[in-house]
Formats: structure tokens, C-alpha cells, sequence
């Protein structure tokens, strides 16, 4: 996506909608009294500003290509240039993070196994990784129909973005990533996001409003650069694609009884790097009970002995 303040607007609008869909907590991890905290693709910064506000104590660090973010943040909150797949791996001391921190990131990497593998290392034991990011718009599409403008377009950033070797959609939100590296307690959640007026509680149509102001925003910006550089598009084809993608977008939005049912889903996947705390706690739950049972089975066994006659006492 390219960098302007539009582009930085309507980041920060998104992150306002997923702090709704949060119940406004920053992340679904379990979190306690962490330390470091990194934020790769922080954007606008945002995210990782009001983590450094929540965690006083904890260091945050915010990696992004583009330097956007602001100057004035909280003193804890430090970002830096870097690409999260630059050839020699991450240049932080490994065992360092509490979390590791992921949010529309889709088509940004080539390898995200290699991504999530230095996540792993520098993760601390006991540290969590959390990837937030979109579906394949499968039930989106469900209501627009697949001959939509809509449907068309998808389907050739899809292509282009394979062209680029950054493949988008939901390939790299599978639990069996996260698993084969070692990631333990991992799981998905589905998260859904209504788009357009179409909901009937006020909070909810509201955020639907938002989400389709943010869609519409962001058009131009996905479709650019990968339409000219892989399909060989020109600037004025993209322009006049986006603004007809617009009218038939904000025409689905804005009419109730069409886009009743209109959707967004949000993926969000969650792994543990196995050690640390909870994992010695459990061991030490373990060994109590094992003693327990052990305890359990001597009390049986002077039971049985004490319980049982002796042959002379039968007699």
C-alpha cells in the first residue's frame, strides 16, 4: 500500500474498529506483566503507542518499511526501519519478546514460514505470537455474486499478488504453520465485522459505516501498484476500475435489505512458544498430583492390610 496521510487516516479509522471488535483490548492473548512487545507492519504506529500506554514497564518496538509514525510517543515506545524478512534473519537477541504481533499483513512477505521461525526463536518461552488478518472474502462474495466487479477485481489482485511472489488471501493464517515450528496452544478465532448500514443495533451499523468508508478509502492503494507492476495496467484503468468499484460498493452498502448479511471476517491466530511460567506450573501440578496419587495408593494399600483378617482371625 503506498504511504500518504489518507493511507495513514485510514489506518488509524481500522484500528478503531478493531479495538470495537476487541471489546477494546489490544490483543487476545494472555499477557502478564510483560517486558518486550513487538509490532511487525506497525503502520501508523498505533497499536503499539497504547500498548506502550497499557504496559508502562514493558518496552515496545514497532518495525515497519515506511517511517510514518509520529515522533511524540510514549517513552517506552520505540520505532524502527526494518524488514521482518531481510536475508540474515532479525537482528534482536533471541528469547526476547513477550509477543510478537502481526495485523493486515497479507501479500506483505514471501516466506512467512521463515517469518514465523525467527518469530519463534526470538519469542521467549512461554512468549505468544498473534496474526491478525482477513479471510477470503468467501462469504463477502456470497452476497456481491461472482459476477460482480467486485469478484473480478479480487480475482486479478489474487493473481498479480501470485505474480509478485506475495501471495494474499488466508494461506498463511493455518494452524499447521504454527504447529510444525513447535507453537503450542495454538488456535484460531473467526471474528466478524458487519459493512454498510445494514445492521439493525445503532453501535453495530455505525461500525458498519466505518468499515465501508474504510474500504472505499483503501481501493486505489490496493489495487495501484500491483495492477501496473503485474498486469501491466496503466494508471488511468486503475482509477476508473476503483471508481467503479466504488458505486457498486457504497450502492450494496448503503441499501439495508441487499447487504443484510454483509460481512467481514477476521482471522486471528494465536501461538505459545512452549516453556516459561505456565508451563512449569503445570509441571509442578503434575508432580503434586502424581504425589497425591502416590500418597492416595499407600493409604489404600495400609487400608487393605489393616481391613483385611488374618488367617487365625477367620479361624
Amino acid at each position: 500500500m503506498p504511504i500518504d496521510e489518507e493511507e495513514v487516516d485510514r489506518l488509524r479509522l481500522l484500528h478503531q474498529i478493531y479495538l470495537h471488535l476487541f471489546n477494546n483490548e489490544l490483543t487476545t492473548v494472555p499477557l502478564s506483566h510483560p517486558t518486550k512487545i513487538l509490532d511487525i507492519g506497525t503502520g501508523s504506529g498505533d497499536w503499539a503507542m497504547e500498548m506502550g500506554d497499557s504496559w508502562p514497564s514493558a518496552e515496545i518496538i514497532g518495525t515497519d518499511i515506511a517511517k510514518i509514525q509520529p515522533s511524540a510517543v510514549p517513552l517506552n515506545v520505540f520505532f524502527e526501519i526494518d524488514d521482518a524478512e531481510e536475508e540474515g534473519g532479525w537482528t534482536w537477541e533471541e528469547n526476547t519478546f513477550d509477543l510478537v504481533h502481526f495485523r493486515n499483513m497479507a501479500g506483505a512477505f514471501q516466506n512467512w514460514e521463515h517469518v514465523y521461525r525467527e518469530t519463534y526463536t526470538h519469542l521467549k518461552p512461554g512468549g505468544w505470537i498473534e496474526v491478525l488478518d482477513f479471510d477470503d472474502h468467501e462469504a463477502f462474495l456470497n452476497i456481491y455474486g461472482t459476477s460482480s466487479l467486485l469478484a473480478g477485481a479480487l480475482g486479478e489482485i489474487g493473481e498479480a499478488a501470485r505474480k509478485a511472489g506475495r501471495p494474499r488471501g488466508s494461506g498463511h493464517l493455518k494452524t499447521e504453520l504454527l504447529e510444525r515450528i513447535g507453537f503450542t496452544d495454538v488456535h484460531i478465532e473467526d471474528f466478524q465485522v458487519p459493512c454498510g448500514i445494514w445492521p439493525e443495533e445503532r453501535e453495530e451499523r455505525n461500525i458498519g459505516k466505518l468499515w465501508l468508508v474504510a474500504l472505499l478509502n483503501g481501493l486505489e492503494g490496493y489495487l495501484l501498484r500491483l495492477m501496473v507492476e503485474q498486469n501491466g495496467w496503466g494508471i488511468t484503468k486503475v482509477r476508473e476500475v476503483c471508481e467503479s468499484l466504488q458505486v457498486e460498493m457504497r450502492s450494496m452498502g448503503m441499501d439495508r435489505e441487499r447487504a443484510k448479511g454483509l460481512e467481514i471476517h477476521i482471522l486471528v491466530l494465536v501461538g505459545r512458544k512452549p516453556g516459561g511460567i505456565d508451563d512449569d506450573d503445570d509441571d509442578d501440578e503434575d508432580d503434586d498430583e502424581e504425589e497425591e496419587e502416590s500418597a492416595d495408593e499407600e493409604l489404600d494399600a495400609e487400608s487393605i492390610e489393616t481391613a483385611t483378617p488374618t488367617t487365625r482371625e477367620l479361624d
